[in-house]
């Protein structure tokens, strides 16, 4: 199945967001035809939910009434529909509730007690950064806002899978939960899962403010002296590079200017291929047992 972007009209204009929610639905039967082929034998769950019953959306209705035009975008392109039915294959033990809503300011995302949560708020910056002037022009407006959104919501599901099918994690949760976003991507076909990466690795490139790889290469402090750190999360210089070194580790060939260009540097790039066999061998004991057969 061939799906493609709709055109945007607007570039610029921050209450036309990208269109891709078509999209998103038609990679979701490539991703799970080709994660659940590797599947050899179902794994028993206590409670057996129908696919209808596995997952629930919610558009919450803003308290901020700024964000009703962003809401009524995102319905009518069916984001929540898309990232449902990306994720209903997995055999959740329990329904999960996929929901957009403000958070009074705080531009956030996260998995707790059986709902993934994005903010409207993380939406708006998104699509700010993406729509900026300062982006580059290999990477489409779309790319550089479905990119990050579709990383938030596989991030997320991530935390979910580790807690509802009692997946044990080896070392930091949340970068645990990159990793296993960034090898969903990885399973798209090949011309979409590089500009998407592209796109992700483009957001935390803009809170770095780096434009080439040289800004790369220049000391500096993220977010304080030390503290930056202490968090549950990778800086998003760490993130950067550990997202471009799995894309390399996939496919040399593919993400091969990653390395010539500069922006992951060759010593680690020796190592990537070994980091991306690590995580589809923890997917393939861990996780693949938990999806759908054809």
């Amino acid at each position: 199945m061939q799906v493609k972007f709709q055109r945007i009209e607007a570039d610029n204009d921050p209450t036309n967001p990208p269109r891709g929610g078509t999209w998103l639905m038609g990679s979701a039967l490539h991703i799970f035809a080709l994660l659940a082929g590797l599947a050899c034998a179902a794994a028993p769950q206590a409670v057996a939910l129908t696919r209808e019953e596995r997952l629930v959306i919610d558009y919450v209705e803003p308290k901020d009434r700024a964000f009703v035009p962003m809401r009524e975008l995102l319905m009518n392109n069916r984001v929540l529909e898309s990232a449902r039915d990306l994720l209903a294959p997995i055999r959740w033990p329990r329904t999960i509730r996929l929901e957009l809503r403000d958070c009074d300011g705080e531009p956030n995302a996260w998995y707790s007690e059986g709902a993934v949560t994005v903010c409207y708020e993380f939406v708006d910056e998104m699509l700010s950064n993406a729509s900026s002037s300062r982006r580059p022009a290999t990477i489409s407006r779309e790319d550089a806002f479905i990119g990050p959104l579709l990383d938030v919501y596989l991030h997320e599901a991530g935390h979910a899978m580790f807690e509802l099918l009692a997946i044990p994690v080896l070392g930091r949760e949340e970068d645990a939960a990159d990793q296993l976003a960034a090898y969903y991507i990885l399973q798209l076909p090949r011309e979409r899962r590089r500009s998407l990466i592209i796109g992700s690795a483009y957001a935390y490139a803009s809170a770095l403010k780096v434009r080439s790889a040289r800004d790369l290469k220049r000391p500096r402090i993220e977010f304080g002296r030390h503290t930056a750190h202490a968090d549950e999360h990778g800086t998003p210089a760490q993130r950067l590079y550990n997202l471009l070194c799995m894309a390399y580790g996939s496919d040399k060939e593919l993400f091969a200017d990653v390395v010539s260009k500069g922006y992951l540097p060759e010593s680690r790039a020796e190592i990537c291929e070994g980091e991306y066999r690590q995580v589809q061998k923890a997917f393939e004991a861990l996780i693949v047992a938990h999806i759908d057969r054809p």
